[in-house]
């Protein structure tokens, strides 16, 4: 017995002396020889020059620790800065023991201002690729026969003063990540790792806080519990749960929830300025299932708006399919719609198309359409609506199916709107090209005026009760073949009211509105223009549409008619506008009928012109010449003529009924013999003077 203690203390003392030996060799062994060497391996490993300028500091203890500093890898023959990497400092303490047993257990690693730049090419490869294909396919090769190596355990990362850019060469767009600190650290390899993130993205304040399972966990792939928020641009996003198979992102039982003022500061990470959107709060929970990925539970509210649902992704099948059902009690397309782009939109005229050449720009685009983005997915999408508020317009009981199967595409929207109905189907067929479209929606008795009053605008429309009938089909392998295929009618016919004079700018241009307004004193005399009906009927073929007559305007002094031509393949339009007086207001000398027919929209539909119709100025020449030679008489046949041919139902007229004309009435309170026409107007002007009978 005593023989084998001798034995035991004289082994336990010769490995000691052995340890006591091997650290008084290391320490004394100067490790700069080895960065030759280091070097050359990281040569023929990435094809890239590894630079060590500093010196490679080694503290042997029971807690080694490993020092380098002016680290650098160089970048890609083709990169935009000779340096892929930059770092000023690494360093990293680690325990002995598990080194004895060929394990790697970090107490702590420390990454000193590292500057480092991903890039890609204008052909999209990356700096990241080093070394040939074929030594990148050996090298995966290896590592596949070999297995995976054990992954080192790490108490503690520090990142200092740290720069992420990528460059797109693509795009030529440049993306900026500043850490001004990041620390993951656990007191053990069992406890949870807390995390703290400072920094910026393009310039943005970012910070991230939480903890992250444990390193344990990490290291062995263990069920993964989560607890981080973060916060960026004035908002603030949660996320908290559980992932059971973080190795293979299963098992997700997360809830999300995110808060902000105003979210479309989010879009300046991004680059975009928008106006204010919001305040805005959303809740929900993110599970999956066999091959598919549910967004349950989902509460958004937008300033007065909320939306409510689930989003189910399914991936089981080659095509991925997405079912979404949602709801609202109120969308307000004004709480969802930054205000700057409303107010550009609403300032950006037609006349402001940018021009190509010399040529006017094209409205309907020729690119192909990109129908393969129809197949990559399959949907099945359904939305409701208690109320839906677009353009101050209340749109109730909304519903809207939309299904997209195969390339087919059919949506089914529906609404009420001041005590009518509107319902039908668009179907896009997009499984070949030329891809077919057909439009069939019907709308009856929608009350513009009482769907204003239920979002409190009572200044702008009265009554209105509209009819609308879509039936068009087109075929092409553009927007704009499309267009120029467009086949069928449509009809839009709006009932008694009236509409604030100010508005009557909806007949046409500046120049248009300036000419009607002086035709209708009564739209400047009062706040409200009465009228009794508006007609747009138009029948399509093959994109064009030639109508006569067949838009009309009938208010309390005017009628207003409209023919002319609308070629959507050529983008152009030749239309003219022709109103009409009624009853005294047609007892005018060179009449406003005449007026009217000098004015035409032409041109191009992206930026239409208002000119003279040429016949109609010739008319009114020749009626001017006629007056100056027969001392004014002509203008009173003329006058009675007008009277006598003019469209008393214009309305009715442009819907293809039979129209009831009637000489123009004046008053009823004037005498009746006032009121009809002499059988001679010669004779009738000789008795205004007293010279017949």
């Amino acid at each position: 017995m005593g023989r084998l203690k001798l034995i035991i203390g004289g082994v336990v003392v010769l490995f000691v002396g052995v340890i006591i030996a091997g650290v008084a060799i290391l320490k004394s062994t100067d490790f700069n020889q080895y960065k030759g060497e280091i070097t050359k391996q990281a040569k023929a490993a990435t094809g890239r020059d590894l630079i060590i300028a500093g010196d490679l500091q080694l503290d042997i203890s029971l807690s080694p620790k490993v020092r380098v500093d002016g680290v650098s890898l160089s970048n890609a023959s083709w990169g935009s800065r000779a340096e892929m990497v930059k770092l000023k400092s690494f360093a990293a303490e680690m325990k002995l023991l598990p080194l004895l047993f060929g394990d790697i257990h970090i107490v702590e690693l420390a990454l000193i201002e590292p500057d480092i730049l991903l890039e890609t090419d204008k052909k999209g490869q990356g700096n990241w690729v080093m070394g040939t294909a074929k030594e990148a396919e050996k090298s995966e090769e290896e590592s596949s026969e070999g297995g995976s190596a054990p992954l080192p355990a790490v108490n503690s990362v520090r990142i200092e003063k740290a720069r992420f850019t990528y460059k797109d060469g693509v795009k030529g767009e440049e993306t900026s990540i500043v850490i001004d600190t990041m620390q993951a650290t656990a007191k053990d390899l069992d406890d949870p790792l807390n995390l703290l993130f400072k920094g910026s993205f393009n310039n943005h304040v970012i910070e991230l806080t939480g903890q992250l399972g444990s390193p344990e966990d990490l290291m062995e792939g263990e069920p993964l519990d989560i607890n981080l928020a973060l916060k960026a641009a004035g908002a603030t996003f949660n996320i908290s749960g559980k992932v059971a198979e973080p190795a293979k992102g299963k098992g997700l039982n997360l809830a999300l929830s995110a808060k902000s003022d105003n979210i479309a500061r989010l879009a300046e990470i991004a680059g975009a300025k928008v106006g204010k959107v919001g305040p805005f709060e959303m809740a929900a929970t993110l599970s999956d299932g066999d091959k598919s990925y549910k967004l349950g539970g989902l509460n958004l509210k937008i300033g007065s708006s909320d939306i409510s649902g689930d989003v189910v992704v399914n991936l089981a099948n080659k095509t991925p399919h997405i079912n979404v059902d949602l709801s609202s009690n109120l969308l307000n397309v004004k709480d969802v719609t930054p205000a700057s782009e409303e107010k550009a939109a609403a300032k950006t005229p037609a006349a402001a198309v940018k021009k190509e050449g010399g040529k006017p720009a094209k409205i309907f685009p020729s690119d192909p359409l990109a129908l393969d983005g129809l197949k990559a997915v399959n949907a099945d999408i359904s939305y409701k609506a208690k109320k839906l508020v677009v353009a101050d317009f209340a749109l109730n009981n909304v519903s809207k199916l939309i299904k997209l199967n195969g390339g087919k595409l059919n949506v089914k929207p529906g609404f009420n709107m001041g005590g009518g109905s509107f319902g039908g189907s668009v179907d896009l067929d997009g499984r070949k090209l030329p891809a077919s479209l057909k439009i069939n929606l019907t709308g009856k008795d929608l009350g513009l005026g009482n769907s204003l009053k239920e979002t409190g605008v009572t200044d702008l429309i009265h009554g209105g009760a509209t009819q609308v009938k879509l039936n068009l089909s087109a075929s092409g392998k553009s927007v704009a073949g499309l267009m120029a295929s467009l086949k069928g009618k449509t009809l839009v016919n709006v009932g008694d009211g009236k509409i604030k004079s100010d508005k009557v700018n909806f007949l046409g241009g500046d120049l248009v509105t300036g000419v009607l307004e002086k035709l209708m004193p009564s739209a400047n005399s009062g706040e409200f223009t009465p009228f009794t009906c508006m007609v747009v009927n138009l029948d399509f073929n093959k994109g064009v549409t030639k109508f006569e007559r067949t838009i009309a305007v009938q208010t309390n002094v005017m009628n207003i008619t409209s023919s002319g031509q609308v070629n959507l393949a050529k983008e152009t339009l030749d239309v003219g506008v022709k109103p009409e007086p009624r009853g005294d207001t047609a007892d005018l000398g060179i009449n406003a009928g005449g007026l009217a027919g000098m004015v035409r929209l032409t041109g191009p539909l992206s930026s239409p012109g208002v000119g003279v119709d040429a016949v109609g100025a010739a008319k009114a020449a020749m009626g001017i010449g006629a007056a100056v030679a027969t001392g004014g008489l002509s203008l009173l046949v003329s006058g009675l003529t007008d009277k006598a041919m003019s469209d008393s139902d214009p309305c009715a007229t442009a819907l293809g009924k039979k129209s009831t004309a009637k000489p123009a009435t004046t008053s009823k309170s004037a005498p009746q013999e006032k009121q009809q026409a002499p059988a001679n107007p010669v004779g009738g002007l000789l008795k205004m003077f007293g010279s017949g009978n």
